[in-house]
């Protein structure tokens, strides 16, 4: 029986995989039959080759839970379409990236919460402001105009 599997590469604190079908009861980073593709779960790019993946999956492999949650994202290069070539990236864009990372994020520091909260505050303060403003306007213009006494 065959598994599609994660293969764990990389520095410690710095995890790559390499998705792979295995035989179910080899070790976890044991001589794959093929390799599909990798994850790299720091940038979340996600390079799979989806023919040959539906291929053993059609065949009776077994992915594990994380690789079928990557099976049903679109992956960032199809290696159907070649050779995967890692694009250097710019500084504006990484941040760019990390940006756009962060806002999908459901996690949300303390120190993030406390500025959401803060600035949330400061803005209902400012709207209030603003209404009192507005009502004091209205009421000095709908006042008569006191005039002064004829001498």
């Amino acid at each position: 029986m065959l598994k599609i599997r994660l293969q764990r590469y990389g520095k410690s604190g710095a995890p790559y995989y390499r998705i792979a079908v295995l035989p179910k009861t080899s070790r976890r980073d044991g001589k794959p039959v093929e390799l599909l593709g990798s994850y790299n779960p720091r940038t979340k790019e996600l390079v799979l080759n989806v023919a040959r993946a539906a291929y053993w999956q059609s065949v009776g492999a077994i992915p594990s839970d994380t690789v079928a949650a990557l099976l049903k994202r679109t992956p960032d290069h199809n290696l159907e379409n070649g050779p995967f070539n890692s694009k250097v990236k710019t500084r504006s864009e990484k941040l760019k990236h990390l940006a756009e990372l962060k806002s999908k994020s459901t996690k949300i520091g303390k120190a993030e919460r406390q500025r959401r909260e803060a600035k949330k505050q400061a803005d209902e303060e400012a709207a209030k402001k603003a209404a009192e403003e507005a009502a004091a306007a209205k009421e000095a213009a709908e006042a008569p105009a006191e005039t002064a006494p004829a001498a």
